[in-house]
C-alpha cells in the first residue's frame, strides 16, 4: 500500500480512502462539533510497516523540536501511533487513559513525568487539539515542558494546538459545525458519536 506522505489535500483524500479511513454520514467528533466527514484512523493504524514508513518521513521534522525525552499519548487511539513515533525517534513513550468517573485524563501503570523532562505529544488525528492540550497542564504540573505534537492526520488547518507547534504526516480540512449550527441537510442524517471521549 501506498506509504508516501500526500503532497496536496486531494492526494490526502485519495490516500485516506486507499487504506479505507474515510467515511461519510453526519458524525459528533471528540470536539463536540459536527461533521459529515470522519477519518478512520484504525483504517491507518492497522497497518504498522506502512504507518512506520510515514512516520520516518517527518522524524527530521520532528528533531527540529528540540530535544525529545518522552512520546505521551491519549488512549486508546494515539497509543499505537505513540508507540510508533517513540521508536522512530528513539524516547521513552507512555500514554495517559480517561478516568471514566471524572473524565480527566491521568497517568498510571507506574508511568511519571520527571522534572525537566521535554515532551512530545502524539495524537492519530486532531480537529480542535483539545484532547491533547488536557495533557498540558499535568506536565507543566509535574516539572515537564511541552516540544511539541506530532499527529498522523491534522485536520484542524492550523499548524498550532494552543502554543505547541504540530508536525503531521498528512493535512486535510473537512467542514466542521457547532452542535446549533448544523445545517439542514445534515440535521437531516442521524447523528454517531464513533470517538470514547465523553462530548
Amino acid at each position: 500500500m501506498r506509504t508516501e506522505l500526500p503532497a496536496s489535500p486531494e492526494e490526502t483524500i485519495e490516500l485516506l480512502k486507499d487504506y479505507g479511513a474515510v467515511e461519510q454520514g453526519h458524525f459528533v467528533l471528540a470536539s463536540g462539533k459536527h461533521s459529515n466527514f470522519y477519518v478512520k484512523k484504525g483504517k491507518l493504524v492497522q497497518h504498522p510497516f506502512e504507518l512506520q514508513a510515514m512516520i520516518e518521513q517527518r522524524v527530521e521534522a520532528m528533531r527540529e523540536l528540540g530535544q525529545i525525552d518522552v512520546v505521551l499519548s491519549p488512549a486508546m487511539g494515539g497509543v499505537p501511533v505513540g508507540q510508533q513515533v517513540g521508536l522512530a525517534v528513539h524516547a521513552r513513550t507512555i500514554y495517559a487513559e480517561r478516568n471514566p468517573e471524572t473524565n480527566e485524563l491521568e497517568l498510571k501503570r507506574g508511568f511519571e513525568i520527571k522534572p525537566g523532562e521535554r515532551l512530545l505529544l502524539v495524537e492519530d488525528v486532531i480537529t480542535t487539539g483539545g484532547t491533547l492540550l488536557e495533557l498540558t497542564d499535568f506536565i507543566q504540573s509535574q516539572g515537564g515542558e511541552v516540544a511539541g505534537v506530532f499527529v498522523v492526520v491534522n485536520r484542524s488547518g492550523k499548524d498550532k494546538v494552543g502554543d505547541y507547534p504540530v508536525v503531521s504526516c498528512m493535512e486535510i480540512q473537512f467542514p466542521v459545525y457547532e452542535a446549533d449550527e448544523v445545517p439542514e441537510w445534515l440535521a437531516e442524517i442521524p447523528a454517531v458519536r464513533p470517538g470514547t471521549k465523553k462530548v
